[in-house]
């Protein structure tokens, strides 16, 4: 797959397997993500302890329920709900809140690896809600092996796509003018 096309067909995927993604793969998503351009240092953490994804996903639910987001307390009050879709693998990407370009370096490290996973056949989605989580539970950035002084910004979830899911066709919107 070249990468235009692997752009073209990245979607954000929200059921997965159970089964763990192969490590030369993640190996390859993971590179992915640390060859971003970036003006910056940031952290990819790579999760996929299963009682460490549970405590994440339940944390993040009950932070989402006490936002007071609509869209997000509404998302979360849906019974079985869980942030991350059953992923067996979870990239929490994290940089210094002090640096003015981390949500760059963390877009573009996380737009990377999404692109590497569709080339490689796996599904994948960024998302912030687990963000909330971590804000929530300090206890969760030290498991997570979050260094100091660094805070998490986006993560992205990592699987086989389930057989069931329907992957949808992209629409295209009208955002762009050029002046010449």
């Amino acid at each position: 797959m070249n990468t235009l096309d692997a752009i073209a067909k990245r979607r954000s995927i929200r059921k997965y397997k159970s089964e763990q993604i192969e490590d030369a793969n993640l190996e390859q998503v993971i590179k992915a993500g640390q060859i971003a351009p970036n003006a910056g240092p940031f952290h990819i953490s790579v999760i996929q302890n299963a009682e460490l994804l549970n405590k994440i996903a339940e944390v993040s639910v009950q932070a989402m329920k006490d936002s007071g987001i609509k869209m997000m307390m509404n998302r979360a009050a849906v019974p079985g709900f869980s942030p991350l879709y059953g992923a067996p693998t979870l990239v929490v990407l994290s940089a210094s809140p002090k640096n003015p370009y981390s949500m760059a370096n963390i877009a573009a490290a996380g737009a990377n690896m999404t692109v590497a996973a569709t080339d490689l056949g796996l599904g994948s989605c960024l998302m912030a809600t687990p963000e909330l989580g971590f804000k929530a539970d300090a206890a969760l950035a030290a498991a997570a092996g979050i260094p100091e002084g660094f805070s998490v910004i986006l993560c992205a979830t990592l699987g086989h796509i389930d057989d069931d899911v329907k992957i949808p066709a992209r629409t295209e919107t009208d955002n762009v003018n050029y002046i010449k």
